[in-house]
């Protein structure tokens, strides 16, 4: 890293370089039978260099490859964005912290596939006809971080992950669940996810018709993927700056119902956007978004601080667009390491038995679509269930939910369960309770 940095600073006025090593072991399950044991060690190299006020950037998967990188990075410069950002000059070894468990570290392959394998068996036990495709990995993170600033950031982080597919087919259709879960350290997700698919597929035998009506919805953390999107837009600082967000220059205003708090919060052990700090170096710290349903503050990474006028609330991570995840050919942008909504009162299965009538939105077809920059959201539902006099009594099919999240947040709250989950999904990772609102049409198709 020091030779990059060396020649890039040569040939620019400031430079940055970012490296990642990771040492990954999966195991992959296909028909419910182990099909690979595919291990993984990589070393990836991204650089960042400012040439006459503009940014140039390049990568590399070749840990030794210095010249062409430099070369890449500076000839993208010519055409690339115009900045005069600041790289932080925070200079500490984090090691191995509070994001890293040796228990993680040391599981073995053996570990590994003994886990995917009672993760099938808990499903199959239930439902031997499913079709299952699963997956559980190990993975250890060594990221590195130095900037012609004088800034040079380390540590080490390790990942738990599992992942789970499941096909039923029923006599007239059928219901897929697809989940992964991300932790830093060793937890039960593999088992609990299993668990969750029974759970949900034992609510799909029977089918429960639906009329087009307004009535209390109910969105379990899975589902709520299709609230984070049109979220995560109204508080990104970049479309903040450019009045695009629906929530531009209304700091200090209630935008959402009091008793939801929104926040960004990397510094919780265990998940999986945890970190010391973001992508460019700049320190990890919670940030309150929306306080008591008050708008606070947005996510900035360093380059759309700068062009805000703001200060990096350490939030600039390698990630394109909602549908990648990670990516080494990505430059920083204003992401949320963890986004979290605070826990409500109720139990989960007390708050489905406190709603008269109402459906259960699980999964979803079409997630993301809809004006997502006016906070609108517009989606059919993949996997979901109806609530008659608190109880579950089928599956609904054929129907679709739309709205505004900021207005449905506002004015049609209705609970929250005490119970909170970590979701590890294609647009982001949060850690939300299951949300329920009152008075939503609920399309029937």
């Amino acid at each position: 890293m020091e030779r990059i940095l060396d020649l890039a600073n040569k040939h620019s006025q400031k430079a940055e370089v970012y490296r990642i090593e990771k040492d990954a072991s999966p195991a992959c399950f296909l028909g419910g039978k182990l099909n690979a044991l595919e291990g993984e060690q990589s070393v990836s190299t991204g650089l960042r260099v400012i040439v006459n006020g503009r940014l140039g950037f390049s990568s590399t998967t070749h840990p030794d490859e210095v010249d062409g990188l430099v070369q890449r990075a500076l000839e993208s410069a010519s055409f690339g964005p115009e900045t005069d950002m600041t790289f932080p000059s925070v200079c500490k070894n984090y090691g191995k912290g509070a994001f890293y468990d040796e228990r993680v570290e040391g599981l073995s392959l053996k570990d590994i596939v003994l886990t995917g394998e009672e993760m099938v068996d808990t499903v199959k036990n239930s439902f031997p006809d499913v079709n299952i495709e699963a997956e559980v990995s190990r993975e250890i993170h060594k990221i590195s971080i130095m900037n012609s600033g004088g800034g040079c950031v380390s540590y080490e982080k390790t990942i738990h992950q599992s992942f789970l597919n499941v096909l039923l087919m029923l006599p007239s259709d059928r219901a897929e669940l697809e989940d992964t879960r991300t932790f830093t350290n060793l937890t039960m997700a593999p088992k609990e996810m299993a668990e969750m698919a029974v759970w949900r597929f034992k609510h799909c035998g029977n089918v429960s018709p639906m009329q087009t009506k307004k009535m209390t919805v109910l969105f379990t953390s899975l589902g709520f993927r299709g609230l984070f999107v049109p979220l995560f837009y109204g508080l990104n600082g970049e479309l903040a700056a450019r009045k695009l967000s629906l929530l531009s220059d209304k700091i200090g205003e209630r935008v959402i119902d009091p008793r939801i708090c929104l926040s960004d919060d990397p510094t919780i052990p265990g998940l999986p956007g945890s970190c010391p700090a973001d992508d460019e170096g700049v320190p990890a710290y919670r940030k309150p978004l929306i306080e008591k349903g008050v708008l606070k503050g947005f996510l900035y990474d360093l380059q759309t601080a700068y062009k805000s006028g703001k200060q990096s609330s350490g939030n600039g991570f390698k990630k394109s667009s909602l549908y990648t995840g990670f990516s080494i050919d990505a430059q920083p942008n204003p992401w949320p390491s963890n986004f979290v909504i605070n826990p409500g009162d109720l139990p989960r299965d007390k708050l489905i038995e406190s709603i008269e009538e109402g459906i259960i939105i699980d999964d979803l077809m079409g997630a993301g679509q809809g004006n997502n920059l006016n906070g609108e959201f517009s989606m059919s539902v993949a996997l979901g269930y109806k609530i008659e006099h608190g109880e579950i009594i089928g599956r609904v099919k054929d129907v679709m939910i739309a709205g505004n999240v900021f207005e449905i947040m506002k004015n049609n709250f209705r609970s929250m369960s005490s119970d909170v989950y970590s979701e590890d999904t294609l647009f982001g990772r949060y850690s939300v309770p299951w949300i329920a609102f009152d008075d939503l049409t609920v399309s029937a198709t």
